[in-house]
């Protein structure tokens, strides 16, 4: 497939690397670039901008200001933005997002926050480009999203609606098909977990939209298309890719990055990334032995309501990925990481216990606790709210700085 294609990297860290390596998969090679790279014209030079996962507003503060106005600009001036789950939120008209589209986000109190697997689609409008080569049912997967509010004038076009669970379909912890068949609906979970469960809820809502943007296409998806072993989604993300292959020629006015000299890697940065990749797959362990999570993917773990889970996931994805770089120019980077990655799966097995004990008083979640020795080791690993924070968020960043560097072989380095 031949298509130029910028992959924003910046703040998606697993989600980063489940897109890399769909698209390499699909035969295309990103160009990855950071929020300074885009701050510095890099945009210009192609058709397409990827942005996967993780938190808009995140990155959103990393693009600042004169990001933002770079990717409007490329996006007006006839290229293509395709946002994944938190790249289509980066994109819509909240506070911090790019306002590429009317479209806003529904309030958590009014949506099902905390879906996750396959679920059913509906498309709108059978005979568009995402849909070539794909048989019904159009099942795809989700991680967590949110929901478009699309206003009735915005103009924008939904490609695919809700239909209903697919397999292995949860909401928070529950898998939906043991509830449909074992229990007696969601009213009395509901009351108790705090939030909106029932997958009926998601019925008609939009899960992929398109939009234009000046003279450029936006193509938001809630759905992770990119997501390994999804088959139907990713023919979809090829088929879009397809679609959003700009009709005029591109030229990379910047011309290519030359190659950068590397050195191997160092017999101390390959014991440090083995020991930290031994930690991890033992700290995994002790959750599961602890009736904490269990391997829902190879690389995703389905957690119990009241601990995290996400986030030691991508931690151990990316303790994994950096035990196959050959690039020493991260030596010291990797070298450096190795006495906090092993405090802080110390610590956070003391985290682990003490949660558990909590949850016999009952439902809790990742920032409610009424035990103030969680609520003390849960801020200083995580900081006190849902975002990523703490000694986490400090190690996952100096992560992605060797990730980032490695991969980006021919441009600047991390900033």
């Amino acid at each position: 497939m031949d298509m130029s294609i910028a992959l924003l990297w910046d703040e998606s860290f697993l989600w980063a690397l489940t897109a890399h390596k769909g698209l390499r998969a699909l035969g295309v090679e990103p160009c990855i670039v950071s929020a300074a790279d885009v701050r510095g014209g890099a945009l210009e030079g192609h058709g397409v901008l990827f942005v996967p996962g993780g938190w808009a507003s995140d990155k959103s503060a990393k693009l600042g200001p004169e990001g933002a106005d770079a990717v409007r600009s490329f996006v007006r001036s006839g290229g293509s933005y395709l946002g994944i789950c938190g790249g289509a939120g980066l994109a819509l008209d909240d506070r911090g997002g790019l306002a590429l589209t009317h479209v806003s986000r529904v309030p958590t109190a009014h949506r099902v926050p905390s879906f996750s697997g396959e679920i059913i689609l509906k498309p709108t409008d059978a005979a568009h480009p995402i849909w070539r080569g794909i048989r019904r049912p159009y099942s795809f997967t989700a991680w967590w999203p949110g929901q478009f509010h699309i206003p009735a004038d915005s103009g924008v076009r939904v490609l695919a609606e809700y239909d209903r669970p697919g397999r292995g379909f949860c909401t928070a912890d529950l898998n939906a098909s043991d509830v449909e068949l074992y229990d007696d609906g969601y009213e009395k979970w509901e009351a108790g977990y705090g939030i909106n469960l029932d997958p009926a809820r998601l019925a008609g809502e939009p899960a992929i939209i398109e939009a234009e943007y000046g003279t450029g296409r936006v193509l938001l998806s809630y759905l992770h298309l990119e997501t390994p072993g999804s088959r139907k989604g990713n023919r979809a993300l090829a088929n879009l890719l397809e679609y959003l292959k700009p009709q005029r020629q591109v030229c990379n006015k910047r011309g290519k990055a030359s190659a950068r000299k590397t050195c191997p890697v160092s017999p101390e940065a390959a014991r440090a990334s083995e020991e930290m990749y031994r930690a991890a797959r033992e700290f995994i362990s002790f959750g599961e032995r602890n009736m904490l999570w269990y391997w829902r993917t190879p690389w995703l773990l389905q957690w119990r309501r009241g601990v995290r889970g996400v986030e030691y996931s991508m931690l151990y994805a990316m303790l994994g990925e950096i035990r196959g770089i050959t690039d020493g120019r991260v030596n010291d980077m990797v070298v450096a990481l190795e006495g906090d990655v092993l405090s802080f799966f110390e610590d956070a097995k003391r985290l682990l216990m003490k949660e558990r004990r909590a949850l016999m008083g009952g439902s809790m979640s990742t920032i409610k606790s009424t035990d103030p020795e969680v609520d003390r080791l849960r801020e200083g690993l995580f900081s006190g709210s849902k975002r990523l924070g703490g000694r986490y968020k400090d190690i996952l960043d100096r992560l992605d700085a060797v990730i980032y560097s490695s991969y980006n072989k021919g441009g600047a380095d991390w900033v």
